[in-house]
């Protein structure tokens, strides 16, 4: 059964974010990002089951990282957006709280994440999602952390495969 709830936009307004980018020639990093721009993201209907609980549906319209280059381009900087401005789409989001709990006890949520990855050798992206899973607390997910468990290969703009990105790490 669906319930009636309006949609609800929220904004993280910062967060720091790790992955490994292995290139196909072997080069790798374990890239730190930043937010350069907020996160903003809407919480949609909410699907209800006396068994499971609730599932709450968020979109993240947008997530704008920044990183400087150590060992690959060293100095250069790798921006990742995506979202809205980056693949064109809302990424997929959710929450789910069991039956009898409330966020605050600590819920499990998960994001399925599509990056346009700016860097000196060109764009890359992704084709499979990151999927990222953590433990909330509130909305939006403050004092969250995230993480991947999959390599996720990496695209250029002729669809060549051009690398893999793995350990993904979001702290917020």
């Amino acid at each position: 059964m669906k319930t009636a709830l309006k949609k609800l936009s929220m904004t993280l307004e910062n967060s720091n974010s790790k992955t490994y980018l292995e290139l196909a020639d072997g080069r790798v990093e374990e890239l730190q990002f930043t937010q350069a721009q907020p996160t903003h993201f809407t919480v949609n209907d909410s699907e209800f089951s006396l068994k499971s609980g609730v599932t709450v549906d968020l979109e993240i319209m947008n997530v704008d990282l920044v990183a400087t280059s150590k060992e690959i381009w060293p100095g250069q900087e790798i921006r990742v957006r995506g979202g809205v401005h980056g693949q064109g789409a809302p990424m997929k989001a959710s929450a789910t709280i069991p039956f009898k709990k409330t966020i605050t006890d600590g819920v499990q949520g998960e994001s399925y994440l599509y990056w346009v990855m700016e860097t000196p050798e060109g764009t890359f992206h992704n084709k499979k999602p990151i999927h990222m899973k953590g433990t909330l607390k509130g909305l939006p997910p403050k004092d969250a952390t995230f993480y991947s468990e999959s390599v996720v290969p990496l695209f250029d703009e002729q669809d060549n495969q051009v690398g893999q990105i793995y350990g993904c790490l979001q702290s917020n």
